[in-house]
């Protein structure tokens, strides 16, 4: 029977986050670990991995944010607005191993569970490297943003209503 749990990100967790960040995304979209360290601190409560048979499969890094304007990439936020007014998906990566087995499904439930009970009324991202079909499937809607070319050529920025 294979386990599975979604639990808060800890700081020994990185290890094993950067590691499966670098299987998922091509080094241009590579963050450092000071940037997603500090996203994570900054929002301890709102930033989650999965576990397949206690093996860290996932994660997904959320923080409050203001606006349409969406924090630019692999940079550290020195805080997060005071007024915010939507819940912003940062990143979401899943193990190439550990797909086919509704990760992704789940910990964005979680995070859209979570950001109702927080009062949050909308969740934004930026959809990269063509993963706006896959936002799409989640409720997610083209925003007419225009973005920071470190997001590359077909980044959407998208929000969902909650």
């Amino acid at each position: 029977m294979i386990s599975r749990k979604i639990r808060l990100m800890h700081p020994d967790d990185f290890n094993a986050i950067l590691a499966l960040q670098s299987d998922c995304y091509p080094i241009e979209f590579i963050e450092t670990a000071q940037a997603l360290q500090q996203k994570q601190q900054l929002a301890p409560h709102s930033s989650w991995v999965i576990t397949l048979n206690e093996q860290i499969s996932g994660y997904l890094f959320c923080h409050p944010w203001f606006g349409e304007k969406p924090p630019a990439l692999n940079t550290q936020l020195s805080h997060l607005p005071a007024a915010a007014d939507r819940f912003y998906i940062h990143d979401l990566a899943i193990s190439p191993g550990a797909r086919g087995n509704k990760l992704a499904e789940q910990l964005i439930q979680h995070a859209v569970t979570w950001a109702i009970h927080a009062n949050f009324s909308q969740v934004m991202l930026v959809a990269v490297l063509g993963a706006d079909h896959f936002w799409r499937k989640h409720q997610f809607k083209p925003l007419p943003t225009s973005l920071p070319a470190a997001y590359g050529e077909d980044a959407i920025c998208m929000l969902r209503q909650l």
